[in-house]
Order: structure tokens, then sequence, then C-alpha cells
């Protein structure tokens, strides 16, 4: 499910800038469950073979299959909608109740810094109960992990939690970027791309700088963390998961060159 507002930030030196709708939230696997809050929700650790469409889709509409087959989704997180907070409230006060609750979830599936899963093409969608699970009184939010491939979801390489391996991420799930400096598309290293990620530091303040202060501070230290002389990019998150998320990390990318 992808929420217009909250966006992940992209600058660049020496190439365009822009702004890179991060890609959004997602559950899977319904289970019974008597009328009430949890009415519908997804098994947590349950795996799907979820397409980038119904990624994008409020609800999720993709299969379950056992975790021992190929799929491309799994889920981290299933967590309740705070009081006061329903499915008609603002979608920015919706999205900051699953940042605040779920992807704390997501971010214990992978495992290591925010810096380091933020360097990754592995990448968090979310999804609501379907209207008619609703009606059933269904209250929660659910959050998954999928690891993007460009237009595409990649099937994911492992189940073990943490997700993420110790020392340097392999170009399976490295995070790169395809070469359209016009907007911002995340992909996995081995997979074509034009920019790769070859570094990452983290602004330490718990209050949003504003994007002026943040481009400033990566333009100067992102250039110690890319290829020297070549056109280079970064990425952060905006204010509102800056603030609730607190990932504060921003990612430097290199111009791929070869």
């Amino acid at each position: 499910m992808t929420i217009s507002g909250p966006t992940r930030v992209v600058a660049a030196v020496a190439a365009a800038t822009a702004l890179a709708v991060s890609t959004a939230p997602a559950e899977a696997g319904p289970r019974l469950a008597a009328d009430g809050p949890d009415y519908g929700a997804p098994t947590v650790g349950s795996c799907s073979t979820m397409t980038p469409r119904q990624a994008d889709h409020p609800s999720d509409r993709s299969t379950v299959v056992p975790c021992s087959k190929a799929h491309t989704a799994k889920v981290a997180g299933v967590v309740r909608l705070p009081k006061g907070v329903d499915y008609t409230s603002s979608p920015v006060r919706v999205y900051r109740a699953m940042v605040d609750r779920c992807r704390p979830r997501f971010d214990s599936m992978l495992g290591r810094s925010a810096a380091v899963r933020d360097s990754s093409a592995y990448d968090l969608v979310w999804f609501v109960p379907t209207a008619k699970q609703q009606q059933h009184g269904a209250r929660w939010l659910s959050c998954s992990v999928v690891l993007r491939q460009g237009a595409r979801l990649a099937k994911l390489p492992t189940d073990k939690t943490p997700m993420l391996p110790s020392g340097r991420l392999g170009r399976g799930i490295q995070r790169c970027l395809l070469a359209d400096t016009s907007r911002v598309v995340t992909t996995r290293c081995s997979s074509r791309h034009g920019w790769h990620a070859t570094g990452a530091f983290v602004i330490a303040s718990k209050r949003y700088p504003g994007r002026k202060a943040v481009n400033r501070r990566a333009a100067s230290t992102c250039a110690s963390r890319v290829q020297s002389g070549k056109p280079y990019r970064w990425t952060y998150w905006t204010k509102i998961n800056w603030q609730v998320g607190g990932d504060h990390a921003v990612i430097c990318y290199s111009k791929t060159t070869r």
C-alpha cells in the first residue's frame, strides 16, 4: 500500500534533484477469527507470492504459500490501531500509527541498524483490512518485508531472522537505483542499475532539520563515501518518518560506471 505525502527525499550532485516516493507498506494471509479487532488479520511469519500491483493495494490480495516455497513477501508484524484513529482518519494519522507500531517489527525482522537496512533493497509494505473485514470489527494494520527489483518484487532469498547478514551486504540484497534521474526506483544491485549505495551516515537530530539543512550535510558528508570525482546522490526520510520512526540515516550513492 502506497500513501501520498510521506516520502523519501532524494537529492543529487552533478545530477538532477528529485523526489522519490518511498515504496509503501503491506500484509498477507488472513486467518480465521471471531468478529472483533483481529478479524481477518494475517499471521506473523506467513509468506505470500505478492506482486507489485498487489503491494500498492490498500488491502492485501496476494496468495499465501508455505514459506518453504518461493515467495516475495513475509509478514513482519500485525498491530492494532490506537484509540481515536480509524481508517477514515487522515492518511497521515494512519501512516503514523503504522510507523510507530508496526515498523519496529519490520526493523526487528531485518536486523542491523537503520543505515544498513536503508542500504538494502528490502522494503516495508503495509495494509489495512478490507471493507468487509472492517464491517466485522477489524482494527489492525500489518507490515511485511519485500525485496525490490525495479518494477518487480524479487523472491526473498532467506527466511532467517534477522534477514540481514553480518558484514557487507551482497549484491543480491544491496540497494541500487535505476538510472532515471527524474525519479527514484529501488532495485537490488544484482539487477541492472545506474546508482549503487556506497556509504551511509546518521544525523543525530530528533527533530527534522529541514530539507535544505539535510541536503547541505549530505552534499558534504557523502563526498567522502562515494567515488571521487563522479556524480553522486543521496536519500533520506522526510519529516514524519524522521520524527516518528526515528530513522535519521542518509544513504549515499555512486554512479555506476560498468
